[in-house]
């Protein structure tokens, strides 16, 4: 130690002497002091490279995903939501009444009085018994009618056996295969029999004959829906399951029913409804009519409302005002089928119900069965549901085959029911009351209405023109009739839709179960008054993700919205737009034929051409929408559009030609030229690659009017995804191969011309390729993977030429070898040097040494492909000749485990491409690597944990190096000892210096979607990326609510907010802090992490307590600094020859990002590196606590490669160039990159792209750089010659250098600054934002931006800096050569810290980096030849008392 060096060292622990700066540096205190920015700083947190396409790098979500527990639930596909056309319909109904009216069956006494109405007809009314089974026969057949008016009815009265098998074999064959009802009222016969046999009569009605339900259903045929209202009525449906399953049996034995008119098969098919069980009886209360089940099946509405009368607690009198009819129903005004009358409401909403019901308790297979494939069954088993409401009170249970649920009886939806009812009923006694009043206030009878049928007419007619009125009030109509003139005489549908909202906001997005109100959604489509509302809480609904479209369409919802698209209402685009782009987005196949029935496609391409200035191109469209209208359709609706008719068209031909024009081409360019929203540019793109998608004809359009061109240019758009959108329409614009090109014309004319047309065509797929080569520098790896499958496509279009391109690769390869001279004169007779499909090859090889995992192996296959297909051409033989030779010249040694199987692997290609480019430097074969040999990758498969032992597997070790560590090891097993326990203190007596580390061998992290390639399969990529559909899913993810992580209350959102609360408690704690590292003691506090190899760079995080260490190959251990444990340990996968330069952090303010930068100009950036694993933890001992995020199960998640690219394309890499070396700006997202550059490049995060290059102004190479962190306008670079320059960047890039600090060479009376190269500028985030620069010749400077010398300028005692360091918030800075000098701002020396490691004579144990925390009053040191990171915490000296 020197005498200067000692007299520092010896200095007690006091405050220091100088006085300190106390004013805001550079004038910021001016510039940073509004309150408004000031604000803005403290609330506004970016978070980059968290976007989707990071997280997936343009990959859909697997079919394997989607079944997967984590995404099930989202998606519940359900396929088979259409209702075929060809639905069964029930054509015919035989009508069978035994009733033998005035004589009762022999077995059942019925009590006096009894129930008397069959068909609410009363035959006691009538004389003639004959004329009274007529009627009640032709009252039967009416109440069918309002079922079903389509179907023939036969009846059969009080009929004998014959009649019943002719009708029934006469209907079947009318029927063919469709269904027929068989309706059986068994009131005058006896109960069926226990073996299964009903009764009818004989020819003179002097005997009971029974029918075997067998005979029945030989007769019938299948399917049947059957309807048995007598007692005992269960026999038969027992009865005919075991008739059904003894066919079976027989066909199963050979011995079929050749009397059968059906298949057995369709037997299965049969539907019974029957009235009660085996052993029960028909209700008989004279209240209610004889054929009660019958009544309930046909006419629900009436019995309703009878058994809510006969049930209601009032009075008895109460209901008597209400007008009723001769056999005491109550008259609801109106008509069944028109919604807008009492009657048709209460059926409407009598639908809506059964339909909520039947579609909670049923499973979906019988629920589309039984309520959506059949008219008449549907109606049928709503109106059953009600009977197996109100028969159990009569002690009778109606059963049915299929079975339903018993909870259909108390289903809680069958309140709202009674309550409709209630309301009607209310106000048709205040309707009566009013007009009793008014009839006789009033002078003249015309004024009054008092008939109900008036009444009927009355509000019939006035229901037309309130149609359009949004609220349903007339105005216009008389005030007595006013409460039946409104159209809704119930709340019902307002207070579900109301239910539906509430559980959209609460239940929905957290649930994924079926709401109950989603078939009473579907029917209030119906409805023009809720209309909009309903389509929007419907819009809501199916945001909730696909789980919800497939539920919605499976309900029935598609003939509606398709209906809807006729509709020339205003209001309805952007909602309609909506949902349509949602159904698009889970099954477009099932929508394409029906989109162009009606020209329902044209409704989106009006809305697409649109122009709000022209009143929604009122011209063109047959709506002509008004100028307010066209206002509602936004760049967002367009967007939509543009995807649903993308979807349409996708491999849909006719779609294809319908939609393909001129204009819509035109306005698609237009859109990505000029609009500003992303997703109407993307989907823009997507189109035109549809439109054009196989399509020459298309195609040629195109190109003759100059589209494609104009394509060409907006190629460099600043969003990614819309970068490659463009893309992927160039690439389906390329010509296709020929295995896909469609069919030649034989006509001699059409040959000629296509002939003329593929040559045009063919130049300008070359022109294609050419412009689209300039994306293979872009910043986002989604981009570049496109640009693999743009040259897939080309590759195969011209197969041939790549063929002799890579021939001719492999000739130059062996010239490199051979005699590097003659190159150029090799390359001037090549057919295939500097043409572009050369251009395009070596673009491709660039691609296959991607940093992005992803886009190197599809680069990787694809060029496997063109090498199989070489070594399968004529010129195989020469092929793998050359292959070989090149093989064995290459001087990169290949284990034998890496050894080819196959005639190539593209491994040994790219190992080769390395090693001839290095041979170009006129040596023949003299590269030789030294014992830290490349690894191969089989070799460090098996060795993670990351010491020496996989020396034996490099074939390429040297042979003193295996000695060394073979003697080593055998020393360690001769004394016993392990290296857990003992291994350090034997360190320190032999003192062997830091473990040698080699390339890849720790974990090498991948992209979440990335799978490993099958190298037993042959080399070929899919003819899609992947990218239209992950594109798509973007209409399947939520965009009305928002994100889980905004949600309050959600996981995501406590974490994130705990992580904030925990930074702002480290600020809080560490701020007080700054005077004290002024006075404090540094070297009570020595912390010491043993990381075996030697580390290069060292760096804390801000908030997690994590120090991240690289060594000098690619490695990086993650340390955890409070607990001295490594987290993690994994590799970055450099080229041989390149190490880590520089490491930043991203979203410190929240879950952070590790930033590398390589010293190949590559930059990679890492999520997940902070949080404890459990196969990394050496001991276990923290195996379940809880990692510094807080959350436990994200210790299972293994570091992940977020995305990669090339920030600097000619970097030179020399022994003494600092490699890349960065700046991140997270206020701005900007990454500034530099190194042995003439210029600092600056890349945009959100954008993936290089905003500027900005020249540096100098021959010097960059070794540092430092920005003014809050605005992030100002930046300043030091270069290797001691000169420091201020850049600012709201210049322009020619003028943006606006200061020079250099050494004077001569003039005197200008401050020396020091000439060596600066170790480093760093300007402080806090404090008094001082900016510190420190040279090697032991020069550190204070500077302001605004003055032209320095501040204060000082030297080391050393006269020499290795490593140099400020703190970002405290005011001292520290330099180092052998120990470490910790300064104030002031330019006082406060401590001197010692390497506690290394002894003073040993002249290798210079410093090697040193750094401060972020916030906390630390730094951590380490020096050369030494494995170990020292870690000093300052400690408060002043005892308080």
């Amino acid at each position: 130690m020197s005498l200067q060096q000692q007299s520092y060292a010896a200095v007690p622990r006091r405050p220091p002497v100088q006085p300190l700066n106390d004013k805001m540096r550079h004038g910021f205190d001016v510039d940073y002091n509004s309150e408004k920015f000031l604000n803005s700083l403290a609330n506004t947190f970016y978070i980059y490279f968290d976007d989707k396409r990071q997280n997936t790098n343009g990959n859909p979500i697997t079919d394997e995903m989607k079944a997967s527990p984590k995404y099930f639930k989202n998606y519940q596909p359900i396929s088979d939501w259409k209702v075929m056309k060809e639905r069964q319909k029930t054509i015919s109904a035989i009508l069978v009444l035994c009733l033998n009216l005035g004589v009762a069956p022999p077995d059942v006494m019925k009590p006096s009085p009894c129930a008397r109405f069959e068909s609410w007809c009363d035959p006691s009314t009538f004389n003639d018994t004959k004329k009274a089974i007529e009627n009640i026969g032709k009252n039967l057949q009416t109440q069918y009618e309002n079922i079903s008016s389509k179907t023939r009815y036969r009846q059969s009265l009080d009929p004998c056996v014959e009649d019943v098998k002719r009708f029934c074999n006469a209907q079947r064959r009318n029927a063919k295969d469709e269904r027929i009802l068989f309706h059986y009222n068994g009131h005058g016969v006896p109960k069926p029999t226990a073996s299964g046999e009903i009764w009818v009569f004989n020819r003179n009605y002097t005997q009971y004959i029974p029918i075997s339900v067998y005979d029945l259903q030989t007769w019938l045929g299948a399917p049947v829906i059957f309807v048995y209202d007598c007692n005992s009525a269960g026999n038969i449906v027992h009865n005919f399951k075991k008739f059904v399953q003894k066919r079976i049996d027989d066909d199963n034995e050979g011995n079929h029913d050749q009397s059968a008119p059906s298949p057995t098969s369709a037997y299965l098919d049969c539907i019974q409804l029957a009235a009660c069980k085996s052993n029960e009886l028909l209700p008989m209360s004279p209240d209610l009519p004889a054929d009660l089940f019958t009544c309930c099946l046909t006419s629900p509405i009436d019995i309703s409302v009878r058994w809510f009368i006969i049930q209601s607690s009032l009075k008895k009198g109460y209901y008597d005002a209400l007008p009723r009819n001769s056999i005491g129903n109550v008259i609801i005004p109106g008509n069944l089928n028109d919604r807008r009358t009492p009657l048709g409401e209460l059926n409407w909403i009598f639908t809506a119900i059964t339909d909520t019901i039947a579609w909670t308790l049923l499973s979906r297979p019988i629920f589309k069965r039984l309520f959506r494939q059949d008219l008449m069954v549907a109606a049928l088993f709503r109106n059953f549901l009600l009977a197996k409401r109100i028969m159990p009170h009569l002690n009778c249970n109606p059963i049915s085959d299929p079975p339903l649920p018993e909870a259909v009886r108390f289903h809680p939806i069958w309140d709202s029911w009674d309550l409709a009812i209630d309301q009607v009923l209310s106000k048709l006694l205040k309707s009566t009351q009013d007009e009793a009043a008014a009839a006789a206030a009033a002078s003249t009878g015309a004024a009054s209405t008092t008939a109900s049928g008036s009444l009927a007419l009355v509000q019939n007619g006035s229901a037309r023109p309130e149609t359009h009125q949004a609220n349903g009030s007339i105005a216009h109509t008389p005030s007595v009739p006013q409460n039946l003139g409104n159209y809704q005489y119930t709340t019902f549908f307002e207070q579900q839709l109301t239910a539906f909202d509430i559980w959209l906001k609460y239940a929905g997005p957290s649930t994924k179960e079926p709401p109950e109100q989603l078939p009473i959604v579907l029917q209030v489509l119906l409805s023009q008054v809720h209309r909009l509302r309903a389509l929007i809480l419907l819009s809501q609904f199916l945001d909730l993700g696909p789980w919800a479209v497939y539920l919605s369409l499976a309900i029935g919802i598609f003939p509606y919205v398709l209906r809807l698209l006729q509709s020339p209402a205003q209001e309805l685009k952007p909602v309609l737009i909506f949902i349509w782009a949602r159904i698009m987005a889970v099954d477009y196949k099932g929508t394409q034929q029906e989109l162009c029935k009606d020209k329902g496609y044209n409704y989106f391409y009006l809305i697409l051409n649109s122009n709000p200035a022209t009143h929604a191109n009122g011209s063109h469209n047959p709506n002509s929408a008004s100028g307010a209208g066209a206002m509602l359709i936004n760049d967002d609706h367009k967007a939509m559009s543009a995807f649903i008719l993308t979807l349409f068209i996708k491999d849909f031909k006719n779609g294809q030609r319908l939609c393909y024009s001129t204009e819509i081409i035109n306005n698609c360019l237009k859109f990505i030229q000029t609009s500003d929203n992303p997703l109407l540019r993307q989907w823009c793109s997507l189109l035109l690659s549809q439109l054009w998608n196989r399509y020459p004809d298309g195609k040629w359009i195109v190109y003759k009017n100059g589209y494609i061109n104009k394509l060409l240019t907006l190629i460099d758009d600043p969003i990614p995804e819309v970068r490659t959108s463009i893309l992927v329409a160039l690439t389906t614009y390329l010509s296709d191969p020929p295995h896909l090109a469609p069919p030649q014309p034989t006509n001699p004319v059409a040959v000629n011309t296509t002939d003329l047309r593929k040559d045009e065509i063919r130049q300008q797929d070359l022109k294609l390729a050419n412009a689209v080569l300039g994306l293979l520098g872009d910043g986002s790896p989604i981009v570049r993977k496109e640009l693999v499958f743009f040259i897939n496509k080309f590759v195969q279009t011209y197969a041939k030429f790549f063929l002799i391109v890579a021939f001719n690769q492999l000739q130059e390869e062996i010239v490199l070898i051979e005699n590097p001279n003659y190159l150029n004169d090799f390359r001037k007779r090549s057919p295939a040097y500097g043409s572009i499909f050369s251009s395009i090859w070596k673009a491709l090889l660039i691609l296959s040494e991607d940093p992005h995992c992803e886009v190197k192996q599809l680069a990787e296959t694809l060029i496997d492909y063109v090498m199989v297909q070489l070594n399968e051409s004529e010129l195989s033989a020469f092929v793998k000749e050359m292959q070989d030779y090149l093989l064995s010249k290459s001087t990169i040694n290949i284990s034998e485990s890496f050894k080819p199987t196959k005639p190539l692997v593209n491994r040994q290609l790219g190992d080769k491409r390395q090693v001839s480019s290095a041979s170009v430097m006129n040596r023949r074969n003299v590269l030789k690597i030294d014992g830290s040999s490349l690894v191969t990758r089989s070799a460090s498969a098996n060795n993670l944990s990351g010491n020496n032992s996989n020396s034996d597997n490099s074939d390429a070790e040297s042979i003193t190096s295996k000695l060394k560590n073979l003697s080593v090891s055998k020393l360690f097993k001769s004394f016993h000892i392990t290296e857990e326990n003992d291994l350090k203190s034997l360190t320190r007596i032999l003192n062997p210096g830091p473990v040698q580390s080699s390339y890849g061998s720790e974990y090498v992290p991948t992209t979440s979607f990335y799978k490993k390639r099958d190298l037993t399969q042959s080399p070929e990529l899919p003819f899609d990326s992947g990218f239209f559909e992950y594109s798509c899913e973007y209409f399947q993810e939520p965009q009305m609510s928002r994100n889980e992580i905004d949600e309050p209350g959600s996981k995501e959102y406590v974490k994130r907010l705990w992580r904030r609360n925990r930074n702002e408690s480290i600020i809080q704690e560490t701020q007080p802090q700054k005077e004290m590292a002024l006075r404090g003691e540094w070297t009570k506090d020595v912390q010491s992490l043993n990381n075996k190899t030697q580390p290069k760079c060292i760096k804390f995080t801000q908030f997690e307590k994590i120090l991240v260490a690289s060594d000098e190959k690619d490695n990086i251990t993650v340390w955890d600094w409070e607990n001295t444990q490594v987290v993690k340990k994994f590799s970055n996968n450099n080229p041989f020859g390149t190490k880590i330069t520089d490491i930043k952090f991203l979203n410190e303010d929240d879950s952070p990002l590790m930033l590398t930068g390589s010293s190949d100009g590559v930059i990679k950036i890492y999520k997940n590196f902070h949080n404890y694993e459990n196969y990394g933890i050496a001991n276990g001992s923290i195996s379940n606590t809880t990692n510094d995020d807080g959350d436990e199960f994200e210790e299972e998640k293994k570091v992940e490669l977020v995305t990669g690219w090339r920030a600097l394309t000619d970097l030179l890499l020399t022994s003494k160039s600092t490699g890349l070396v960065s700046e991140w700006q997270q206020s701005r997202g900007s990454l500034l990159v530099s190194g042995d550059v003439k210029i600092i490049r600056i890349w945009d995060a959100p954008r993936e792209l290089c905003l500027l290059d900005i020249p540096a102004r100098s021959s010097s190479s960059i070794t540092s750089l430092t920005s003014d962190q809050v605005a992030g306008d100002v930046f300043i670079a030091g270069f290797d010659d001691g000169s420091l320059r201020v850049y600012d960047t709201r210049l322009d890039s020619r003028e943006s250098m606006v200061m020079t600090w250099r050494s004077p060479r001569q003039q005197q009376g200008q401050q020396f600054i020091g000439t060596g190269s600066i170790r480093n500028v760093h300007m402080q985030r806090g404090g008094f934002r001082e900016l510190i620069s420190g040279s090697a010749d032991g020069y550190v400077n204070v500077w302001d931006l605004r003055l032209h010398d320095p501040v204060l300028t000082y030297t080391t005692p050393e006269r020499s800096i290795r490593s140099m360091d400020v703190h970002e918030h405290a005011p001292i800075s520290m330099t180092g050569v052998k120990n470490v000098d910790i300064w104030s701002t002031s330019g006082e020396c406060l401590t001197t810290l010692n390497n506690p490691h290394g002894s003073s004579h040993r002249s290798l144990n210079y410093l090697s980096s040193a750094t401060f925390h972020p916030h906390r009053m630390m730094l951590a040191t380490n020096y050369n030849q030494d494995g170990h990171i020292n870690v000093y915490t300052c400690k408060d000296t002043v005892v308080q008392y």
